[in-house]
């Protein structure tokens, strides 16, 4: 089982959220208002450094992977860099 972390600009969200719902991912958890530093700048939430991004978690079996990571690399060449999208992997395991 692989764990997806995939980050966004704010503004991407419904994007992101559409996105998902195509792929079939059967479950994921959105965490709004993520504030920080990355490739494209500071978002904070304050007037100096305006934005947020969103942060979205779904555990997929690893067949579900690829088609995933395809449709994410199609809506970032479509966003270009100012759309902030990143997706990582990480192997994990049930516990519960």
């Amino acid at each position: 089982m692989k764990l997806i972390m995939m980050i966004a600009d704010t503004a991407y969200a419904p994007e992101v959220e559409q996105m998902l719902e195509e792929c079939d991912v059967p479950g994921f958890t959105e965490i709004s208002n993520v504030l920080g530093r990355g490739a494209t700048g500071k978002k904070f939430g304050s007037r100096a450094f305006p934005g947020s991004s969103t942060m979205y978690l779904a555990a997929l079996d690893e067949h579900c992977v690829e088609p995933l990571q395809e449709r994410l690399k199609s809506l970032r060449e479509t966003q270009g860099p100012e759309g902030g999208l990143k997706a990582y992997t990480m192997n994990t395991e049930e516990l519960l």
